[in-house]
């Protein structure tokens, strides 16, 4: 039924970068699942009903609080379509970003509502009723919730949308949390036990480590996340492949919403090299970019001495006392520059997260090293931070 409908409704459906797709395939998830909730809702409304469960009437409000989260991804998916304005130069995607928080967020108070039923139930426990109607409901509903978890999980592969993924967990934590409640209710139909508050406790609990989980997921990307490692690898690989590119440092991916990233790279290049022909050796590469990965990118050039063996003697003693501190720590844009009476050596470190000594430690003991070859040494150091992993 998707397959047909998304034919239908995305003519263009495989261009998933394409921001017009991509609101579609949202508007069309958030459609549906309006569809699905609301007649869930009222199926298992009538189901708690009949029954006196608060756990039944537990998943029908869970599920009414799920059309309000398909409103939001629909809206969501609406807004972050919008092109590029005056006040929003970088376009709204992330509005997609913030859909899928909300989502997030819904489903953390879902978990709690249920949980606090569910102990009252625990406390004042009481009898249910179970027939053939209300097992059929349920069942049907496990069903249908099923079939979203499905077609959202395969949109979200589709988009690499967190908002869509969110909300295909949704659908399989409230598929888990109905199977709970069926089998507590077929279980005290058997026994006579009552489990209706303890299985609405232990839906909770999965609601509540699922929702925090997705929160996570989906606040990431807002914040600032690390990019993916093999697109950073295949990034370098690109700009490395250039002739007289010497070295690559300092790659920065914004990300501004799906199919709408932009970079900044350094790139290291021979010293001799005249500005115009390392200027046209950064758009030759800047253009290469765009068109393989869709990422806006600008180049910012190093000039990097090959010749001089004063760079390479403190290039190599650098590297030994780097070393001698950590393999892990790295050096990149080492230059010297004379100045009157002294030298001036100017280079940045890259230090992993969380190393063993601090920033002002790592400076201290460079300087001290380095000064110990040259009194005229005057090294400014940068320090930068890099994820080992």
């Amino acid at each position: 039924m998707m397959d047909l409908l998304v034919n239908k409704w995305i003519p263009d459906h495989e261009n998933t970068e394409d921001a017009g797709v991509r609101m579609r395939y949202g508007i069309l998830s958030g459609a549906v699942g309006i569809a699905c909730n609301t007649i869930l809702f009222l199926g298992k409304l009538i189901a708690g009903l009949l029954s006196g469960s608060i756990a039944i009437m537990a998943d029908a409000f869970n599920n009414l609080s799920d059309v309000g989260s398909s409103v939001v991804t629909l809206i969501g998916f609406k807004l972050s379509g919008q092109k590029a304005d005056a006040d929003h130069p970088f376009g709204h995607g992330r509005i997609e970003y913030v859909a899928g928080l909300i989502v997030s967020v819904l489903i953390i108070l879902v978990g709690f509502e249920l949980a606090r039923d569910s102990f009252v139930k625990i406390l004042h426990p009481e009898t249910t009723q179970f027939s053939l109607v209300i097992l059929i409901i349920l069942f049907v509903s496990i069903l249908i919730k099923g079939y979203m978890y499905l077609y959202n999980q395969s949109f979200a592969k589709k988009l690499s949308s967190v908002a869509l993924a969110s909300t295909a967990k949704d659908s399989r934590n409230d598929m888990i949390s109905t199977g709970a409640v069926l089998l507590s209710q077929m279980i005290g139909t058997m026994t006579g036990l009552r489990l209706d508050g303890w299985c609405g406790i232990a839906v909770a609990a999965f609601i509540l480590v699922s929702g925090i989980s997705s929160l996570k997921d989906t606040a990431n990307p807002l914040l600032g996340e690390e990019p993916d490692p093999e697109l950073v690898d295949k990034i370098e690989h690109t700009v490395m492949s250039y002739h007289n590119i010497l070295g690559m440092h300092d790659l920065i991916i914004h990300d501004y919403g799906p199919g709408r990233r932009m970079m900044s790279l350094h790139a290291e290049v021979p010293a001799d090299m005249t500005l115009v022909e390392a200027h046209a050796l950064a758009d030759r590469i800047e253009l290469h970019l765009l068109k393989e990965y869709g990422i806006s990118t600008v180049i910012h050039v190093d000039p990097h001495e090959v010749n001089d063996p004063a760079t390479r003697l403190v290039q190599e003693k650098v590297g030994e006392f780097l070393s001698e501190l950590s393999p892990d720590i790295l050096f990149h844009d080492l230059r010297i520059v004379t100045e009157r009476n002294h030298l001036k050596v100017m280079f940045d470190v890259n230090v992993p997260f969380g190393f063993a000594l601090s920033d002002e430690e790592i400076v201290d003991n460079l300087k001290e090293r380095l000064q110990q070859l040259d009194v005229s040494c005057r090294p400014l150091i940068h320090v930068d931070h890099y994820n080992k992993t």
